[in-house]
């Protein structure tokens, strides 16, 4: 008898990489560093729901002082595997009595990470996460993205997820190492909302979060973050039709000066309209507050993203 040839074993074959439907940034500044994500999830391009993509430690939320601070954004296939990853990482780091052992405990547990779940996956059906994150300690910021198993510091800027090529278009003409921190948070808000303008899978609310070499850091309030990309929004068409006419010869010099005044005359109505509504809602917050405590309620000064100012800071003025 002719014995039968043995069926050959099929040759494991990584799996077809998916679009990371979503948008994650980061950019350095002087100042500091402010990361981004937007909040859609698309699953199984079926439906869709709106989940955090952005995590700030420590998780109170707001971080004043030589304290270790990270803020982590993710894109990826698997949101299960980013979380895990992310978790580990910042329990990792958290030993760190230095801002450069955080950094490279938090590399050492993102490689660890992948060589865990590389022995536990069959071949090519690991998952990848894409994650940007910042670490601040003793007033020091740093920037690093870390693209699976591989950790690289940033000193511009970095972008991740579906809407990466347009948030690199934006981001290669407006960011540079001048920008304050406020300018950065403006860009991300940008940068986001022209993500989810254009970009099919990303949407949902916009995340912000800024890590300060010196001051509060933390994640911007969703309320400011919402008026700032609705004025960004509005301004974009008014200084779109501008850009226009800046290049129209036919248009004389007083016609010209005319039609700028009056679209940035617009633009302050509207900035200030606002600004006023934010402040006016911070008095009703406050004012609850009385009225559910049983006692007045100290109104808290807060920043231009919302966030509480250290006690005997002022508000920045126009």
């Amino acid at each position: 008898m002719i014995s039968p040839k043995p069926h050959p074993l099929p040759k494991p074959q990584r799996l077809p990489e998916r679009k990371a439907v979503t948008i994650v940034a980061g950019f350095k500044c002087y100042e500091g560093i402010v990361l981004c994500a937007d909040t859609q999830e698309t699953v199984s391009n079926l439906s869709k729901r709106n989940v955090p993509k952005l995590r700030f430690e420590p998780s109170e939320g707001v971080h004043e002082g030589d304290g270790l601070a990270v803020a982590f954004c993710g894109a990826g296939d698997n949101a299960a595997f980013i979380d895990k990853v992310v978790e580990t990482a910042w329990e990792d780091a958290q030993a760190a009595t230095n801002v450069d052992e955080a950094c490279a405990s938090i590399e050492k547990s993102v490689k660890d990470s992948y060589k865990e779940f590389g022995r536990i996956f069959q071949p090519g059906y690991c998952p990848t996460a894409d994650l940007i994150y910042g670490v601040k300690m003793y007033s020091t910021c740093r920037l690093f993205s870390a693209h699976g198993p591989v950790v690289t510091e940033k000193n511009g800027y970095d972008t991740a997820g579906a809407g990466y090529y347009m948030a690199d278009f934006l981001a290669s003409r407006m960011h540079n190492h001048l920008m304050s921190i406020q300018q950065c948070a403006v860009l991300a808000a940008y940068i986001l909302f022209q993500a989810k303008e254009h970009v099919d899978g990303c949407g949902g609310e916009s995340q912000i979060a800024v890590l300060r070499d010196d001051g509060v850091s933390g994640v911007a309030d969703r309320r400011y973050i919402k008026t700032i990309s609705e004025l960004l929004e509005f301004s974009d068409s008014q200084i779109g039709d501008l850009l226009l006419q800046t290049a129209n010869f036919d248009l004389n010099t007083e016609k010209f000066k005319k039609m700028a005044s009056s679209t940035i005359d617009m633009l302050e109505v509207i900035r200030s309209s606002n600004r006023d509504e934010l402040e006016e809602s911070q008095k009703r917050l406050v004012s609850i507050a009385s009225l559910m405590s049983g006692r007045p309620s100290k109104p808290i000064k807060k920043d231009w993203l919302g966030l509480p100012m250290p006690s005997g800071s002022q508000t920045s003025e126009d």
